[in-house]
């Protein structure tokens, strides 16, 4: 059953990315982020499955209708740019990459000595704290550019 919830927020994501129709691609995004609410329940984790409900699926969605009726939904002309592919599928294949990549956690089900402790902590949350930096600049990146391409086409 997690499966098919996982399979069907996939098609719901990539019908979002797609939509040339703002309201259609809105009415997708928000169906995929409420199975994946349900699909955290389903994993146990009833307070993250919450949240992805209540937070995500509501809060996230306004912000973006509110976007789209501040800004508008006049995209521009969509110009096929082959560098701009494959830069995105290495970097596709990066982040697929990089969990095997990830040193494996020492003291899996053991108990860990108190010194360890925070070398451990220091350690990991280094890499991923880059890991995760390096993904929110390029989102942000994303984004700004974006609304600065759909500001400059509405004029």
């Amino acid at each position: 059953m997690s499966v098919l919830i996982l399979v069907i927020a996939i098609i719901l994501a990539v019908m979002s990315l797609t939509q040339k129709n703002t309201v259609g691609a809105v009415i997708a995004f928000v169906m995929m982020m409420f199975l994946l609410g349900i699909y955290y329940i389903f994993l146990g984790e009833k307070l993250l499955g919450l949240f992805q409900i209540f937070v995500y699926t509501g809060g996230i969605v306004v912000l973006t209708l509110f976007g789209v009726t501040v800004i508008g939904a006049k995209f521009p002309e969509f110009k096929i740019r082959p560098w701009a592919i494959s830069i995105v599928t290495v970097i596709l294949i990066g982040l697929m990459i990089i969990p095997f990549l990830l040193p494996e956690i020492p003291y899996v089900g053991k108990m860990i000595p108190l010194k360890e402790q925070v070398k451990i902590f220091t350690d990991f949350y280094g890499e991923i704290a880059i890991f995760m930096s390096v993904v929110a600049a390029s989102i942000l990146y994303g984004s700004i550019r974006m609304l600065h391409t759909l500001k400059h086409g509405k004029e």
